[in-house]
């Protein structure tokens, strides 16, 4: 009788565990806590990622997402990219702001693009909600697209960039055939469900990741299996630049792999970027301004926009 007294209660203080365990690890990904703007801004700049920023003509507008959800956007141009008609879309990573796309925008503004950058749902400046990594935010991403073409009448070429979630984000969007011309996705991942499986897979707790996405469907009524970059990139026509960290190991290299082999299945023009001795989201920092920069450009003389 004990011993079935204090099996029970073994039983029972796992599986609260497991809950509570599995409650914590959804909340993080689907309500973050995200990094304040202050903080982030000062942190581009100590590391040398800001550059002239400042000196750029900025607007700060706003633009309704999915369901009239309000999206905080800021265009940032300069007198050598004003009357190309060429911009880009660049969105951020899980916890971070428009702000943090900053160190992606110098890239492009010294390619002669303007640059819309956005807070994704949640994040940023805009208002409480649920986050999916990348599944409903390619819906509000739709809608910057429209409100781009129309706000901007001199628009000749459009692009769109993403970082971690921000590239999901981009890349969920070519299923629903975007009037974009191409696609730059750093250090992206298959499926959020993916990423989930093989962080616990790491420490040998792989199964772990069922009961957390079951968290997130019961209590939030989000799938992280739906979030699947690699499912919407089955008809890709779209050129897509892939760029990974080879020394990821938040977001392993072999997800951008993966998806580079899916995107060009159809005759895309896809190509595939491993910069040495980054880890996850720091491809920028560690290559450097120059050669990043260098990247970009290759790809898109490559695709015959430069």
């Amino acid at each position: 009788m004990v011993w079935i007294i204090v099996i029970s209660v073994i039983v029972f203080i796992t599986l609260f565990g497991l809950v509570i365990f599995s409650w914590r690890n959804a909340k993080r990904s689907i309500k973050p806590t995200v990094v304040e703007t202050g903080r982030e801004i000062e942190w581009n700049k100590r590391k040398g990622l800001w550059l002239d920023f400042d000196s750029c003509n900025k607007t700060e507008y706003e633009v309704e997402g999915k369901d009239g959800y309000i999206l905080h956007v800021m265009s940032a141009e300069t007198a050598d990219t004003r009357g190309t008609g060429r911009y880009v879309i660049i969105c951020h990573g899980h916890t971070s702001s428009r702000f943090g796309a900053v160190k992606y925008a110098n890239s492009y503004l010294k390619l002669g693009f303007t640059c819309i950058m956005y807070d994704a749902r949640c994040h940023g400046s805009n208002a409480p909600d649920i986050c999916t990594l990348g599944n409903i935010e390619s819906l509000d991403l739709a809608k910057v697209i429209t409100d781009t073409r129309k706000r901007f009448t001199d628009l000749k070429v459009l692009g769109l960039h993403g970082e971690s979630m921000g590239s999901s984000t981009v890349l969920i969007e070519t299923s629903m055939d975007p009037p974009v011309d191409f696609i730059v996705a750093d250090c992206g991942y298959t499926s959020c469900f993916d990423v989930i499986h093989e962080g616990y897979g790491n420490i040998h707790l792989g199964f772990l990741a069922h009961p957390v996405n079951l968290a997130g469907k019961i209590l939030y009524k989000v799938d992280l299996k739906k979030t699947c970059a690699l499912k919407a990139l089955e008809n890709n026509h779209y050129p897509v630049l892939f760029i990974h960290g080879a020394g990821d190991t938040f977001i392993k290299p072999h997800h951008s792999k993966k998806m580079y082999e899916a995107a060009r299945m159809n005759g895309a023009h896809c190509e595939l970027i491993l910069v040495e001795d980054a880890g996850h989201a720091s491809s920028r920092l560690v290559a450097g301004f120059d050669a990043y920069t260098g990247y970009i450009g290759k790809f898109l003389k490559d695709i015959g926009i430069l």
